[in-house]
Protein backbone atom coordinates (compact mmCIF):
# COMPACT_ATOMS: atom_id res chain seq x y z
CA UNK A 1 0.00 0.00 0.00
CA UNK A 2 1.30 3.59 -1.04
CA UNK A 3 0.39 6.81 0.80
CA UNK A 4 0.64 9.43 -1.66
CA UNK A 5 -0.02 13.24 -2.21
CA UNK A 6 -2.73 15.35 -4.52
CA UNK A 7 -1.97 14.43 -8.06
CA UNK A 8 -3.00 17.89 -9.56
CA UNK A 9 -1.53 20.46 -6.72
CA UNK A 10 1.39 18.19 -5.02
CA UNK A 11 -0.44 19.33 -1.84
CA UNK A 12 -0.37 16.94 1.37
CA UNK A 13 -2.96 18.79 2.46
CA UNK A 14 -6.07 17.05 3.10
CA UNK A 15 -9.61 15.87 4.74
CA UNK A 16 -10.70 12.32 5.51
CA UNK A 17 -13.76 12.63 3.00
CA UNK A 18 -15.00 8.67 3.62
CA UNK A 19 -13.54 5.18 4.78
CA UNK A 20 -14.66 2.17 2.79
CA UNK A 21 -14.31 -1.00 1.62
CA UNK A 22 -14.20 -4.00 -1.03
CA UNK A 23 -18.45 -4.35 -1.46
CA UNK A 24 -17.35 -6.56 -4.76
CA UNK A 25 -14.59 -8.98 -2.60
CA UNK A 26 -15.79 -10.07 0.31
CA UNK A 27 -12.10 -11.93 0.99
CA UNK A 28 -10.37 -8.36 0.84
CA UNK A 29 -11.05 -7.40 4.40
CA UNK A 30 -8.77 -4.06 4.33
CA UNK A 31 -10.60 -0.35 5.40
CA UNK A 32 -9.76 2.38 2.37
CA UNK A 33 -9.47 5.90 3.08
CA UNK A 34 -10.72 8.16 0.61
CA UNK A 35 -9.15 11.83 1.13
CA UNK A 36 -9.84 15.13 -0.67
CA UNK A 37 -7.01 17.57 -1.01
CA UNK A 38 -7.98 21.13 0.80
CA UNK A 39 -6.30 23.25 -1.86
CA UNK A 40 -7.58 21.99 -5.18
CA UNK A 41 -10.49 19.34 -4.27
CA UNK A 42 -9.35 16.32 -6.23
CA UNK A 43 -10.32 13.13 -4.19
CA UNK A 44 -8.06 10.40 -3.76
CA UNK A 45 -7.61 7.14 -2.29
CA UNK A 46 -4.40 6.88 0.01
CA UNK A 47 -3.22 4.61 0.92
CA UNK A 48 -3.62 2.70 -2.24
CA UNK A 49 -3.29 -0.74 -3.85
CA UNK A 50 0.36 -0.64 -5.85
CA UNK A 51 2.23 -3.47 -5.83
CA UNK A 52 1.81 -6.12 -9.07
CA UNK A 53 -0.01 -8.70 -6.02
CA UNK A 54 -2.06 -5.90 -4.63
CA UNK A 55 -3.25 -4.71 -8.11
CA UNK A 56 -3.80 -8.54 -8.96
CA UNK A 57 -5.76 -8.90 -5.88
CA UNK A 58 -8.39 -5.77 -6.80
CA UNK A 59 -8.68 -6.86 -10.13
CA UNK A 60 -9.21 -10.85 -10.50
CA UNK A 61 -10.39 -12.25 -13.46
CA UNK A 62 -14.02 -12.42 -12.64
CA UNK A 63 -13.80 -8.45 -12.68
CA UNK A 64 -17.36 -7.55 -14.11
CA UNK A 65 -15.92 -5.21 -17.29
CA UNK A 66 -14.40 -8.19 -18.78
CA UNK A 67 -17.24 -10.19 -20.63
CA UNK A 68 -17.71 -13.96 -21.75
CA UNK A 69 -18.89 -15.44 -24.63
CA UNK A 70 -22.10 -16.72 -23.94
CA UNK A 71 -23.51 -12.87 -22.41
CA UNK A 72 -25.59 -12.42 -24.65
CA UNK A 73 -27.78 -10.52 -22.98
CA UNK A 74 -25.67 -8.40 -21.55
CA UNK A 75 -24.08 -7.52 -24.59
CA UNK A 76 -27.41 -6.03 -26.04
CA UNK A 77 -28.42 -4.32 -23.06
CA UNK A 78 -24.66 -2.45 -23.58
CA UNK A 79 -25.16 -1.79 -26.64
CA UNK A 80 -28.19 -0.23 -26.19
CA UNK A 81 -27.03 1.44 -23.59
CA UNK A 82 -23.59 2.24 -25.77
CA UNK A 83 -25.66 4.13 -28.52
CA UNK A 84 -25.61 7.90 -27.55
CA UNK A 85 -21.30 7.31 -27.18
CA UNK A 86 -21.17 5.97 -30.41
CA UNK A 87 -23.15 8.12 -32.07
CA UNK A 88 -20.90 10.99 -30.44
CA UNK A 89 -17.53 9.29 -32.00
CA UNK A 90 -18.88 8.79 -35.24
CA UNK A 91 -20.22 12.65 -35.53
CA UNK A 92 -16.27 13.65 -34.73
CA UNK A 93 -14.63 11.14 -36.84
CA UNK A 94 -14.64 9.69 -40.38
CA UNK A 95 -13.96 5.96 -41.53
CA UNK A 96 -10.45 6.91 -42.20
CA UNK A 97 -9.90 8.02 -38.47
CA UNK A 98 -7.50 6.57 -36.02
CA UNK A 99 -9.51 5.98 -32.58
CA UNK A 100 -7.41 4.86 -29.29
CA UNK A 101 -9.52 3.11 -26.23
CA UNK A 102 -7.27 2.93 -23.51
CA UNK A 103 -8.45 -0.10 -20.80
CA UNK A 104 -10.42 -1.68 -23.71
CA UNK A 105 -10.98 -5.07 -21.62
CA UNK A 106 -12.15 -7.95 -24.23
CA UNK A 107 -12.91 -5.30 -27.00
CA UNK A 108 -16.47 -5.47 -27.35
CA UNK A 109 -17.06 -1.78 -27.62
CA UNK A 110 -14.09 -1.65 -30.51
CA UNK A 111 -15.69 -3.90 -31.99
CA UNK A 112 -19.37 -2.03 -32.09
CA UNK A 113 -17.51 0.78 -33.22
CA UNK A 114 -16.25 -1.44 -36.58
CA UNK A 115 -19.67 -2.57 -36.98
CA UNK A 116 -20.41 1.08 -37.06
CA UNK A 117 -18.04 1.58 -40.22
CA UNK A 118 -14.68 2.81 -38.37
CA UNK A 119 -11.89 0.42 -38.95
CA UNK A 120 -8.88 2.30 -37.41
CA UNK A 121 -8.91 1.15 -34.25
CA UNK A 122 -6.47 0.30 -31.69
CA UNK A 123 -7.07 -1.29 -28.13
CA UNK A 124 -5.05 -0.92 -24.38
CA UNK A 125 -5.33 -3.20 -22.29
CA UNK A 126 -3.54 -3.60 -18.70
CA UNK A 127 -4.64 -7.95 -18.60
CA UNK A 128 -2.97 -10.19 -21.09
CA UNK A 129 -5.70 -12.15 -21.37
CA UNK A 130 -8.41 -9.73 -21.74
CA UNK A 131 -6.52 -8.50 -24.22
CA UNK A 132 -6.07 -11.66 -26.13
CA UNK A 133 -9.40 -12.97 -25.69
CA UNK A 134 -10.47 -9.12 -27.66
CA UNK A 135 -7.84 -10.25 -30.49
CA UNK A 136 -8.86 -13.99 -31.15
CA UNK A 137 -12.60 -13.17 -30.50
CA UNK A 138 -12.78 -9.85 -32.63
CA UNK A 139 -9.81 -10.08 -34.50
CA UNK A 140 -8.61 -6.33 -32.83
CA UNK A 141 -5.70 -4.79 -32.37
CA UNK A 142 -5.54 -4.55 -28.97
CA UNK A 143 -2.17 -4.57 -27.18
CA UNK A 144 -1.56 -5.80 -23.40
CA UNK A 145 0.47 -2.76 -22.69
CA UNK A 146 -0.06 0.21 -20.20
CA UNK A 147 -0.28 3.49 -22.00
CA UNK A 148 3.34 5.08 -20.88
CA UNK A 149 5.01 1.70 -22.37
CA UNK A 150 2.77 1.34 -25.72
CA UNK A 151 5.40 3.70 -27.68
CA UNK A 152 2.52 4.99 -29.83
CA UNK A 153 3.29 8.46 -31.98
CA UNK A 154 2.46 11.76 -31.07
CA UNK A 155 -0.60 12.98 -33.01
CA UNK A 156 -1.05 9.48 -34.21
CA UNK A 157 -4.79 9.39 -33.48
CA UNK A 158 -8.23 11.50 -34.32
CA UNK A 159 -9.91 10.74 -31.18
CA UNK A 160 -8.85 8.96 -27.92
CA UNK A 161 -11.66 6.93 -25.65
CA UNK A 162 -11.86 6.07 -22.19
CA UNK A 163 -14.49 4.32 -20.89
CA UNK A 164 -15.14 4.18 -16.41
CA UNK A 165 -11.34 4.21 -16.61
CA UNK A 166 -9.35 7.34 -15.72
CA UNK A 167 -10.46 7.36 -11.81
CA UNK A 168 -8.60 3.79 -11.85
CA UNK A 169 -5.03 5.37 -13.41
CA UNK A 170 -2.33 5.96 -10.80
CA UNK A 171 -1.68 9.79 -12.51
CA UNK A 172 -4.67 11.11 -14.54
CA UNK A 173 -2.48 14.38 -14.71
CA UNK A 174 0.08 12.43 -16.47
CA UNK A 175 -2.27 10.16 -18.10
CA UNK A 176 -4.60 13.21 -19.93
CA UNK A 177 -0.67 15.22 -20.97
CA UNK A 178 0.01 11.38 -22.65
CA UNK A 179 -3.31 11.82 -24.03
CA UNK A 180 -3.01 15.45 -25.39
CA UNK A 181 0.24 14.28 -27.26
CA UNK A 182 -0.78 11.14 -28.75
CA UNK A 183 -4.06 13.51 -30.50
CA UNK A 184 -3.66 15.68 -33.79
CA UNK A 185 -4.08 19.28 -33.22
CA UNK A 186 -8.17 19.05 -33.20
CA UNK A 187 -8.51 15.79 -32.27
CA UNK A 188 -10.66 14.74 -29.25
CA UNK A 189 -10.72 12.77 -26.26
CA UNK A 190 -14.36 11.43 -25.12
CA UNK A 191 -14.56 9.79 -21.33
CA UNK A 192 -16.97 8.41 -18.82
CA UNK A 193 -16.18 9.59 -14.58
CA UNK A 194 -18.06 9.00 -11.64
CA UNK A 195 -20.12 12.33 -11.36
CA UNK A 196 -18.88 13.00 -7.78
CA UNK A 197 -20.86 16.35 -8.12
CA UNK A 198 -24.06 13.95 -8.26
CA UNK A 199 -27.36 13.83 -6.50
CA UNK A 200 -26.32 9.87 -5.88
CA UNK A 201 -23.41 10.22 -3.85
CA UNK A 202 -24.94 13.33 -1.16
CA UNK A 203 -27.70 10.90 -1.04
CA UNK A 204 -26.14 7.98 -0.53
CA UNK A 205 -22.68 9.14 1.09
CA UNK A 206 -20.63 6.03 2.12
CA UNK A 207 -22.33 3.33 0.11
CA UNK A 208 -22.43 5.50 -3.34
CA UNK A 209 -21.57 2.98 -5.94
CA UNK A 210 -19.18 5.48 -7.47
CA UNK A 211 -16.74 5.73 -5.02
CA UNK A 212 -15.96 1.78 -5.49
CA UNK A 213 -13.03 1.50 -3.50
CA UNK A 214 -10.05 0.04 -3.66
CA UNK A 215 -10.17 -0.04 -7.44
CA UNK A 216 -11.19 3.90 -8.30
CA UNK A 217 -8.09 5.90 -6.95
CA UNK A 218 -9.46 9.35 -8.05
CA UNK A 219 -12.60 11.02 -8.50
CA UNK A 220 -13.08 14.85 -10.17
CA UNK A 221 -15.02 17.67 -8.53
CA UNK A 222 -16.19 19.43 -11.53
CA UNK A 223 -14.18 22.84 -10.96
CA UNK A 224 -10.92 20.34 -10.18
CA UNK A 225 -11.65 18.56 -13.34
CA UNK A 226 -11.88 21.36 -15.64
CA UNK A 227 -8.21 22.49 -14.18
CA UNK A 228 -6.71 19.03 -14.37
CA UNK A 229 -7.57 19.43 -18.33
CA UNK A 230 -6.32 22.52 -18.57
CA UNK A 231 -2.75 21.69 -17.10
CA UNK A 232 -2.86 18.66 -19.53
CA UNK A 233 -3.69 20.94 -22.36
CA UNK A 234 -7.26 20.12 -23.02
CA UNK A 235 -10.26 22.24 -23.49
CA UNK A 236 -13.63 20.87 -22.48
CA UNK A 237 -15.88 20.79 -25.23
CA UNK A 238 -18.87 19.26 -23.67
CA UNK A 239 -20.47 17.43 -20.67
CA UNK A 240 -23.05 14.89 -20.92
CA UNK A 241 -24.99 14.01 -17.96
CA UNK A 242 -25.84 10.31 -18.33
CA UNK A 243 -29.34 8.71 -18.06
CA UNK A 244 -27.85 5.42 -17.33
CA UNK A 245 -29.56 3.95 -13.81
CA UNK A 246 -26.68 2.02 -13.14
CA UNK A 247 -25.53 3.75 -10.48
CA UNK A 248 -28.58 4.10 -8.17
CA UNK A 249 -28.48 0.34 -8.72
CA UNK A 250 -25.42 0.09 -7.53
CA UNK A 251 -26.08 2.70 -4.55
CA UNK A 252 -29.15 0.78 -3.54
CA UNK A 253 -27.12 -2.78 -3.62
CA UNK A 254 -24.42 -1.31 -1.54
CA UNK A 255 -26.68 0.57 0.86
CA UNK A 256 -28.98 -2.71 1.24
CA UNK A 257 -25.71 -4.80 1.50
CA UNK A 258 -24.69 -3.26 4.25
CA UNK A 259 -27.60 -3.05 6.44
CA UNK A 260 -28.01 -6.47 6.18
CA UNK A 261 -30.47 -7.28 3.85
CA UNK A 262 -28.65 -9.57 1.44
CA UNK A 263 -31.26 -11.12 -0.50
CA UNK A 264 -32.79 -7.30 -1.68
CA UNK A 265 -29.02 -6.44 -2.69
CA UNK A 266 -28.83 -9.32 -4.74
CA UNK A 267 -31.62 -8.06 -6.86
CA UNK A 268 -30.53 -4.55 -7.30
CA UNK A 269 -28.19 -5.32 -10.24
CA UNK A 270 -27.73 -4.05 -13.59
CA UNK A 271 -28.16 -7.16 -15.17
CA UNK A 272 -31.58 -7.60 -13.89
CA UNK A 273 -34.02 -5.96 -16.37
CA UNK A 274 -36.48 -5.50 -13.59
CA UNK A 275 -34.04 -3.48 -11.53
CA UNK A 276 -33.37 -1.05 -14.69
CA UNK A 277 -36.87 -0.60 -15.26
CA UNK A 278 -37.56 0.62 -11.55
CA UNK A 279 -34.48 2.54 -11.29
CA UNK A 280 -34.65 4.24 -14.72
CA UNK A 281 -36.85 7.06 -14.05
CA UNK A 282 -34.34 8.44 -11.28
CA UNK A 283 -31.82 7.82 -13.35
CA UNK A 284 -33.59 9.84 -16.42
CA UNK A 285 -34.41 12.96 -13.63
CA UNK A 286 -30.81 12.85 -12.52
CA UNK A 287 -29.65 13.46 -15.96
CA UNK A 288 -32.19 16.41 -16.73
CA UNK A 289 -31.26 17.95 -13.20
CA UNK A 290 -27.77 17.85 -14.74
CA UNK A 291 -26.77 15.66 -11.80
CA UNK A 292 -26.60 12.28 -12.65
CA UNK A 293 -23.92 9.68 -11.10
CA UNK A 294 -21.97 9.73 -14.23
CA UNK A 295 -21.08 11.81 -17.07
CA UNK A 296 -19.17 12.24 -20.20
CA UNK A 297 -16.73 14.29 -20.71
CA UNK A 298 -15.71 15.48 -24.64
CA UNK A 299 -12.42 17.37 -24.55
CA UNK A 300 -10.47 18.52 -27.54
CA UNK A 301 -6.62 19.14 -28.22
CA UNK A 302 -6.71 22.51 -29.54
CA UNK A 303 -5.95 23.24 -32.82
Amino acid sequence: MKEISCNLCGSDERRLLCTGYDRSIPQNTRVYSLQQCTRCGLVYLSPRPDTPEELDEIYPPSYESYVGEGQRLLMLMRRAAWRPEINEILARTTPASKILEIGSATGEFLAELRRRGRSQLVGLELSAEAARIARERHGLDVRASALDDAELPAGSFDLVVLRHVLEHMPDPRATLGTIARLLRPGGHCIFTIPNIDSHTARIFGRDWYGYDVPRHFFLFPRRTLVTLLKVAGLRVEHIVYVAAPNVWIGSLRFWLAARGHAALARISRYQNPLAIAALAPLGIVSALLRSSGVIRVIVQRPA
